[in-house]
Formats: structure tokens, C-alpha cells, sequence
């Protein structure tokens, strides 16, 4: 017998059916058990061939069609007993309100898919991404009864992701429109997805973020730039070897931009002179800091901050700056007094505790000498002298200061730097995304499946950073997570009794916060969000 492929040993086998290998091809049967009565005791039964398995999934047989069918789809003769009168409510309700436009846009690319691909998102924004998962919150979920007789069996899902997978162009057009709206700049950044897959064309052996080496892929992301914040729009996965500089213009071209709209915002790890020399041959525009300790910055750094040409406002914050002319590109170097306090404070700290083990060496040195036991020699002893803390100032003229290096030469100062701290919000995007959703692994075990998983994780991203940046604008984030979020809405149930749909009522710390996110649960007539042919 052939040892089962990856594709095989990940298919998501129903209940009641198993696997066979007929030259070296693998199928899926039906299986029964009949009581024998000679042995006394149930057996095994094969039945008949239900279809074929690939990489793509199962290939129904035709003449089986209607029973592999049966397997993909929930019986709708018994829907409703399956489904709970008791329901959580709170999360449905609040996404619905939030999510009219990508209800709107997932009708006009998807119109087949588009009620499956959003009941899938928001289950795995409330509930967490696990497909396996999805049938169990369905059942429990308002969503059930306002898009009722979907099933989210495992080869249901498995389908559903398969053809959803192959549209990558409709994808595409849906990402577009969120491109086409957004002006001034577009900011790109990469990201390592790992993948334990073995079938998965782009995924390469490599180091991700956290230092693990395992196969991955290398995903791209385009972010619009508002004034003071940066929104996902667009992504393709690329090859895990593909460097970030060679496929920008490549990601350029399928979304759609025009060069004079966009400006890469990377990190220190783009600011070597080979990058810098890759991203002008591809034509590029680029803002990145440089590492400290440049020499041409390091020569014209200005000791005296009131030499600073410009000044500026930030976060509450007063900037200071200035600006050094290169040619085809500018630097432009930052001061920042907060900054220049924190760094300080830790600068002295660290010193401070050097001089304090020193000391330590010093005086258990001297004793050891007036026993006639010195270990070191009188230059080694000499050298252990306490830092003088002035020494700091002196000689780290850089504290305080960032540098950046953009050849948007038409850009002055202010602009440079409010493009450049955006990346705070493609950071935070990265962390909902693999921390918040955990999104930074892939078990999908084909490229197909891997696109729609993909599509389906960025739009709950979406709705994800949404909600998060309500929570922000109430000058709650310090206080309130967006799993907190999940907590709360997940506390909030509804209950049908005789045919009437009644929410159970809070504790006062969860109305306080749903008033406090314009979200009223006593205007709530769930009646009109139901289908009106539903038969509850």
C-alpha cells in the first residue's frame, strides 16, 4: 500500500466513510456497520465509492453525486433541530451594524458565495480561526437564524474553500475598490506566514519574526495613509524566498496604482545601500530610517536643538528638525525631547549600574590586595575606573533623534514624519493579525485553499482593526483589548420563546460599554434582521 501524501493524511474525513488506495490513487467510500450473526458482533461494510481525492479536494463521483452531496450539505429536513433557541447575540449584532459596505461589496463579487463567505468571517472574528470549530458556533449563534441551513461540515468547508480559492480575481476586484478610495500614500510591508504543508508551491524553508525555521510564504500587504492613520487594502503571497523589493512593483501594477501615489514605509531592515541602490533601479519611493552612527548624519548632527530649522506638532508632542540635501534623496533628522528624556534615563540607568559593579570589583580587589592575594594586575585594575556620567552627553550626540532617508524630495519635514510613524498602525495591524486572530500560521494544504483562507482572514482583519479603533477614539485601548471586546459581546444571549426573540438582560459594566460603542441593545428588533421565509 502507498504511504498517504500530505493531501490525504489532512482530508477532513466525515463520519461513516473511510479511505482506500486503488493504484495509487485515493478515493473516499462509505462504510457501515452490520451485525454478523456467526461472529456475534458488528463489522465493517464498504459501500460505494463517494468520490476521488486530490489536492484540490474531493471530486465527487458522478454516478454518487447525490450521496457525496448529502455529506457537504446539512440535511435541511432537520436543520432546525439542530439549532439552539438559546443563541449568542451580542457579536452578530454588533459586526452587522459595522459591516453594511463589505455586505454590499461581498453581494457584488461573490453573489453566490457572499452569504457563506460572510457568516465565515464573522464566526472566525467572534470565535477564533479554527474551521473545525465553525459548525458548533453556527449552531449557537444568532447568525443561524438569520442565514439559515448553511453547514459547515468538514467537507463542506473544504469545498467552500476550494471554490472561493479560484477566484482570485474576483479577490482582487473586491480589494480594488478599497484602493481606488484612498489617496496621498500607500504604504507596503511584508510579512512571514509559516505553513507546515509540504504540497504548497510558494512555501520555502526560512526564519519568520519569531526565529522559526519552517516552510513559509511571503506575504505582502499595500496600506492606504490618512493623516493619522494606515488601513489594509491589498495583499498577494509571494514565493518565501521572493525579496519584498522585488515584488513591489509587481503588487504595484496588479492593484492598480500609479507611481505617484505610493511610498514604501519600511523599517532599518530596508536601510542598506544595496536596498536603497534596488528600490531607485525599480523606481520606488521609499521612506526609511537609517541606522544611528551614519557618518553624514553623525557629522551634521547639531548640538544645540535650537539650531533646528523646522518645528512641528505630533501626538502632543513638539518635533524639532532639520534637513540634509543628498542629491537625489533628503535625510531628515528629528529631535524629540520626550524621546530624548526616556533615552537618556535609560542611558544613565544602564550606566549607573556598570559604575556600581565596577565599584563591587574595585573593593573586593583592594581587600584581596591588603591580604597579599590581588588577582589583577595594577593596568587591569586601573582600568576599573566608574563612567563619568557626563560622558553620555558628550558622546552620544544621537540620543533623542531619528533619521530618515526619502527620495519624495518634495515632501518637507512634517510630512516625511507623519508618513513614517503610520507604520505604528501596520504594526498594529500585524499584531491583531497574527497575535489578536491568530493568522500567522497556515494549515491549508493547497494553494487554492491557502488564497481563500487568506481573503477570508483579511476580512476579518478588517473588522478586527474597525473595532479596535472605535475602542481607541474613546481613549478606552489602554483598557479595553479587542478579545475583552469578544468577551463582553459573547456575555450578551437571546432567548426565543414562543416564536418571540427576547434578549436576556446585562450587567451594567457590558451596557455601559455597548452605550459607550453607539451600540443600543434596547432598539434591537431582531424580527427584521430574520429572513422572511424562515421557518424558525
Amino acid at each position: 500500500m502507498s504511504e498517504k501524501p500530505d493531501f490525504v493524511k489532512s482530508f477532513p474525513r466525515p463520519k461513516n466513510t473511510e479511505i482506500k488506495c486503488i493504484q495509487n490513487k485515493w478515493y473516499l467510500y462509505e462504510r457501515f456497520s452490520k451485525y454478523d450473526p456467526v461472529k456475534k458482533r458488528s463489522q465493517k461494510v464498504s459501500g460505494s465509492c463517494l468520490g476521488r481525492i486530490t489536492e484540490d479536494g474531493l471530486v465527487p463521483t458522478k454516478r454518487r453525486l447525490v450521496d457525496a452531496d448529502s455529506l457537504l450539505k446539512p440535511a435541511e429536513e432537520n436543520f432546525w433541530d439542530r439549532i439552539s433557541d438559546v443563541v449568542d447575540v451580542g457579536g452578530p449584532l454588533f459586526l452587522w451594524e459595522r459591516t453594511t459596505e463589505m455586505r454590499d461589496r461581498l453581494k457584488k463579487y461573490f453573489p453566490d458565495l457572499w452569504e457563506k463567505i460572510y457568516v465565515t468571517t464573522l464566526l472566525r472574528t467572534l470565535k477564533g480561526p479554527r474551521f473545525r470549530r465553525l459548525q458548533v458556533h453556527y449552531e449557537t449563534s444568532f447568525l443561524a437564524h438569520m442565514f439559515p441551513k448553511m453547514g459547515f461540515a468538514a467537507l463542506n468547508t473544504s469545498e467552500f474553500l476550494q471554490t472561493l480559492g479560484r477566484r482570485r480575481a474576483a479577490i482582487s476586484n473586491f480589494m480594488q475598490e478599497d484602493v481606488s478610495r484612498k489617496d496621498v500614500f500607500i504604504l507596503f510591508d511584508g510579512h512571514r506566514l509559516i505553513t507546515s504543508s509540504k504540497t504548497m508551491e510558494l512555501a520555502e524553508l526560512g526564519y519568520d519574526s519569531k526565529r522559526r525555521y519552517m516552510p513559509q510564504i511571503n506575504l505582502l500587504y499595500v496600506y492606504s495613509m490618512g493623516n493619522d492613520d494606515a488601513s489594509p487594502v491589498y495583499y498577494k503571497q509571494y514565493l518565501g524566498s521572493t525579496p519584498a523589493v522585488t515584488a513591489f512593483p509587481d503588487l504595484l501594477k496588479e492593484c492598480g496604482i500609479a507611481t505617484r501615489d505610493y511610498t514604501i514605509i519600511a523599517d532599518k531592515g530596508f536601510a542598506s545601500e544595496e536596498d536603497f541602490e534596488l528600490l531607485t533601479q525599480q523606481e520606488l519611493n521609499y521612506v526609511i530610517p537609517i541606522k544611528r552612527g551614519s557618518r553624514v548624519v553623525a557629522e551634521s548632527l547639531l548640538v544645540r536643538t535650537t539650531e533646528y530649522t523646522d518645528v512641528f506638532s505630533y501626538n502632543g508632542r513638539a518635533i524639532q528638525a532639520f534637513k540634509i540635501e543628498q542629491g537625489a534623496f533628503n535625510l531628515f533628522v528629528y529631535y524629540d525631547a520626550q524621546l530624548y528624556a526616556n533615552e537618556l534615563a535609560d542611558a544613565v540607568d544602564r550606566a549607573n549600574k556598570r559604575n556600581e559593579t565596577l565599584d563591587k570589583k574595585v573593593q573586593a580587589e583592594k581587600a584581596r590586595r591588603a591580604k597579599g592575594k590581588g588577582r589583577l594586575s595594577d593596568e587591569e585594575f586601573a582600568k576599573l575606573q566608574p563612567q563619568d556620567l557626563r560622558e553620555i552627553l558628550s558622546g552620544s550626540p544621537e540620543i533623542g533623534t531619528v533619521t530618515l532617508r526619502t527620495n519624495r524630495i518634495d515632501l518637507n519635514s512634517q510630512q516625511v514624519y507623519r508618513a513614517y510613524k503610520q507604520r505604528q498602525n501596520i504594526e498594529q495591524f500585524f499584531r491583531t493579525y497574527s497575535e489578536g486572530m491568530d493568522y500567522d500560521a497556515s494549515y491549508m494544504r493547497s494553494q487554492v485553499s491557502q488564497e481563500a483562507w487568506l481573503f477570508l482572514n483579511h476580512l476579518s482583519a478588517l473588522i478586527a482593526m474597525e473595532c479596535i479603533a472605535d475602542i481607541a477614539r474613546l481613549g478606552e485601548d489602554k483598557n479595553i483589548s479587542f478579545e475583552d471586546l469578544r468577551q463582553t459581546l459573547g456575555k450578551i444571549m437571546a432567548t426565543k420563546i414562543d416564536d418571540q426573540w427576547r434578549i436576556a438582560p446585562v450587567k451594567k459594566s457590558v451596557n455601559t460599554l455597548m452605550t459607550k460603542l453607539d451600540f443600543s441593545l434596547s432598539k434591537v428588533d431582531l424580527t427584521t434582521l430574520l429572513p422572511k421565509d424562515s421557518t424558525t
